[in-house]
Parts: C-alpha cells; structure tokens; sequence
C-alpha cells in the first residue's frame, strides 16, 4: 500500500499525473485507460475504483488544479480590493482582468513545477465532446460571479449580459493565448519574443481591458 511517508504520490495521485499528462497531447477517445494504469504502475481496476470510469478520471483531472487556479484568481482579486480601499481608490479594470488571467498565464510558464502539463490539458479539455465536460465547467464558473460587483462599480453603463458577454471574450483571448502562443513568432516574421509570463500577462490584460 501507499503511503505518504514514502514521499512518493499515492495511486491515486499518481493516475491523475498521468492521465494529465496523457490527456495533454492525445485526445480523450486515444487515451485509453489500460495505458494510463500502466504508466502509473497501479492495477486496471483502479480507475474504476477511484473515479468510476474513464470520463470520471478526465473529470477529475480538470477539478484537481482548476480549484487551485481559481481560488489564486481570488486571492488576487481580494488583494486588489483591499490595496484600493486602503489607498481611497476604486479597483481598476487592469487589476481585475490581471486577477483574472495571471494564474493561467503563469501556469503556462511553469515547465519546472509541472503546471504547464494542465494547462495544455485545459487547452484541450474545452473542446472534448467524448468526457461530458458541460457539468464540470458549470460547477467552476461560480469564480466568475465575483468579479461582477466590482466591474459594475467601474462600469455601471454595461448590463449583466454585456459583462457576462466581455468575460466570455476575454475568456477567449486567454485560451488562444495559451493555445497558440508560439503562433506570436510565426505571425511577428520573429519580431516578438515571448520573455516572460509577466510581459505576455500584462500585454494581454491591456488587450481585454481596452476591449471592455
């Protein structure tokens, strides 16, 4: 049995690094389950005995870091509350939209500490038909609501459609961003260099916050 003394990660834990890193670069219906268990040295029937089925584990895969970004996104968000009130100001929309889109971008950049593996996960995850990802995406766009009083604040002319309506663009600048991020050389003729996660985050914040 598995034992966290070991410092080593359970089976558990385990099946889930491998299936991310899988599920990363392969398809949902490529990956199969008998390869994941293998990789992961555990017996074929733990997937089932974990997760339930092969659509549980993709799940799961997604909700094991997707909780850890959004409560990031929220620590940011509630740090720039806080450094606005005590500075007598009102929130900025650059703030906002940083607290929104830096985990990812950063994450992105997190080759060393393996983040980087989510996030290609993530990339593909969205367009997954096979894994029933409607359900989980429903329980984790609650963060998105938290944002909505302060750019009220800031933008009282918008409705909450047209709020909900700008975070789903700059939602999707965000994913194109860490799709095809090495697309900014080919279409630059190599004349933009991708230098660090802060440069590419505060290029892209400017970008939404202007497109709101």
């Amino acid at each position: 049995m598995d034992k966290k003394t070991t410092g080593k990660p359970d089976s558990r834990e385990r099946i889930l690094d491998v299936a991310e890193r899988l599920f990363s670069t392969s398809s949902f219906a490529s990956v199969s389950v008998r390869a994941v268990t293998a990789e992961a040295g555990v017996n074929l029937s733990a997937v089932n005995y974990y997760f339930g089925s092969k659509k549980g584990l993709f799940q799961a895969v997604y909700r094991r870091r997707c909780k850890e970004m959004n409560r990031q996104r929220l620590d940011l968000l509630h740090a720039a509350a806080e450094a606005a009130e005590q500075e007598g100001r009102q929130i900025t929309m650059f703030e906002l939209i940083s607290a929104l889109l830096s985990p990812p971008i950063r994450w992105l950049h997190d080759e060393d500490g393996g983040l980087s593996v989510y996030i290609k996960f993530i990339a593909r995850a969205y367009l997954e038909e096979a894994s029933d990802m409607a359900n989980v995406l429903e329980e984790e766009v609650a963060v998105y609501d938290k944002f909505i009083p302060y750019i009220r604040e800031i933008h009282p002319e918008l409705s909450e459609e047209d709020i909900y309506w700008r975070i789903h663009f700059t939602l999707g600048a965000q994913h194109h961003t860490i799709n095809h991020l090495d697309r900014i050389g080919i279409l630059s003729h190599n004349n933009c260099k991708v230098r660090s996660w802060e440069e590419t985050r505060d290029r892209l914040v400017r970008f939404c916050v202007d497109g709101f």
